[in-house]
């Protein structure tokens, strides 16, 4: 299968090279060039970036898929459920070192 893929291109490349090397008349004009694809934005808030997590009790991972901003919702909640939380349990009063 390999080798056929590479054959196929080789032929086509071949094939389209005659007409890649043509010399163009003097008064032709350039072709335009391609419009080059808009790069990603790495702050954009909407880029969906996609992640293998693994569920307990499986050997899968699976794959979650969430915006930047979505993602950054969930991180900020998370901190603060555990700020928030009951914090650490006092020691009792009795306990050396304890404040009471």
């Amino acid at each position: 299968m390999r080798r056929f893929v590479l054959s196929f291109a080789l032929v086509a490349g071949l094939a389209v090279a005659p007409v890649a090397l043509a010399e163009e008349p003097a008064g032709a004009a350039a072709p335009a060039k391609p419009a080059k694809p808009a790069k990603l934005d790495m702050d954009d808030p909407d880029r969906i970036v996609c992640t293998r997590e693994h569920v307990v009790g499986s050997n899968r991972p699976k794959k979650v898929c969430m915006t930047v901003a979505q993602r950054e919702e969930l991180r900020e909640t998370a901190r603060r459920n555990m700020d928030s939380g009951p914090g650490l349990p006092t020691p009792p009063s009795g306990v050396a070192g304890a404040g009471g």
